[in-house]
């Protein structure tokens, strides 16, 4: 999908590369639309769970911070603020609208059990499995002065909904 003469997929990777060493997709087939290495998720369910296990075996870092290709207004300043909650814990969320928000979250590779457990188990919820992490939930508020109106939490996921969020 294009948002204002980019790919969202390009949008991402433009607000994600000066904050991470390194930007992985994790995808269900090849892109042949972006140079950043990709970890091909080709598992027959769908849900980003998944996807993030596919990262996890493909890369080695302790942290992921997981997004939708779909989100295209991270805030580089919430994402830091986050970043420094780390210590100490399995997952750092954001928590609006009365629950922890899965995606624009932190996830640590201590997590990988557990979402396995959860695969086998066919609970592929997100939302659940931070209830069974230690994660740390930043308040609302507290994500508000780092992004005011929370457009790090706003998807695109329609052809309406880009429309809507364009500013032409």
């Amino acid at each position: 999908m294009v948002f204002e003469g980019q790919t969202l997929l390009a949008r991402a990777e433009q607000s994600l590369k000066p904050l991470f060493e390194h930007v992985v997709v994790s995808t269900r087939q090849k892109r042949d639309d972006t140079l950043l290495p990709q970890v091909l998720d080709d598992r027959e369910h769908r849900a980003p769970m998944m996807g993030i296990v596919a990262a996890f075996e493909a890369v080695d870092t302790d942290w992921l911070f997981v997004a939708g290709v779909d989100m295209p207004f991270i805030a580089a300043d919430l994402l830091k603020h986050m970043a420094k909650y780390r210590a100490g814990h399995d997952a750092v969320a954001l928590h609006v609208g009365g629950m922890a928000q899965p995606l624009c979250c932190f996830y640590h590779r201590q997590t990988l059990p557990a979402m396995q457990q959860h695969i086998q188990q066919e609970k592929r919820s997100l939302k659940c499995l931070l209830e069974t992490l230690n994660t740390y939930c930043i308040p609302e508020q507290e994500a508000r002065l780092y992004d005011a109106e929370l457009h790090s939490l706003v998807s695109l996921n329609t052809t309406a909904d880009v429309q809507q969020w364009s500013k032409s």
